[in-house]
């Protein structure tokens, strides 16, 4: 597997895996701490570190998790078998 990754076919695969990364966690991160201060009305100045800690994870988690499924049509695209059946 290493070995295509170092393919010029596998470097596109991982700039376009490293975009979908940086959108995932741009939109996640502003969604969830943005959610959390209009759910219950409190400003980010009265969070305690605990709060920060347990949303940082949720996005975290979240954007590893659409990364991986964000980056499946690239796979197949830059990594599948290449034909001239289309």
């Amino acid at each position: 597997m290493l070995k295509i990754l170092h393919t010029p076919e596998g470097k596109k695969f991982l700039t376009a895996v490293a975009i979908v990364f940086i959108v995932a966690v741009t939109v996640i991160s502003k969604v969830t701490f943005q959610g959390v201060e209009d759910q219950y009305d409190l400003p980010m100045s009265q969070w305690s570190v605990g709060m920060y800690f347990i949303q940082g994870a949720w996005a975290a988690i979240y954007s590893v998790m659409f990364t991986i499924i964000g980056s499946l049509p690239f796979g197949f695209y830059f990594l599948g078998p290449k034909d001239d059946r289309g």
